[in-house]
């Protein structure tokens, strides 16, 4: 940075970083060609930055139209219908705050059911392997 004299007038107009700047920009590999990834299948990315997850996320439109959404936004109009039904007077914040309660009350109760049930068929699987090899 050059030797300025540093007034009132002129402090808010220094570009303090741009020495940092240019170095960053020197930095960067010139004419790097970035590799098509695929981060789900039948979707492209390109490189490391400003890729498109949104195909994992259950979320999202992508994945709802190739069936691996949640249905979670069917689920907010059903439930929205039914609390306006019910409760009239209520806002839309306490209907948001009950429908998300709801669902990752759901959403847990899912997962821990299905954890279950793998455990017992992890179960059910090892100790009929053990009476197969008791009986043979």
């Amino acid at each position: 940075m050059k030797n300025i004299e540093i007034t009132n007038q002129n402090l808010f107009h220094i570009d303090w970083a741009a020495a940092d700047r240019q170095k960053f920009l020197q930095s960067i590999p010139v004419g790097r060609v970035q590799k098509n990834k695929q981060i789900a299948p039948g979707i492209m990315c390109k490189g490391v930055l400003m890729q498109d997850v949104s195909g994992n996320d259950g979320r999202s439109v992508k994945a709802m139209l190739r069936g691996r959404g949640d249905l979670r936004a069917c689920w907010w109009n059903v439930f929205n219908v039914a609390a306006i039904v019910l409760n009239p007077c209520g806002t839309l914040e306490s209907r948001m705050y009950a429908f998300h309660r709801m669902h990752h009350f759901v959403t847990v109760t899912r997962l821990e059911f299905l954890n279950n049930l793998g455990e017992i068929a992890w179960a059910v699987k090892t100790k009929a392997l053990k009476l197969k090899r008791s009986v043979s």
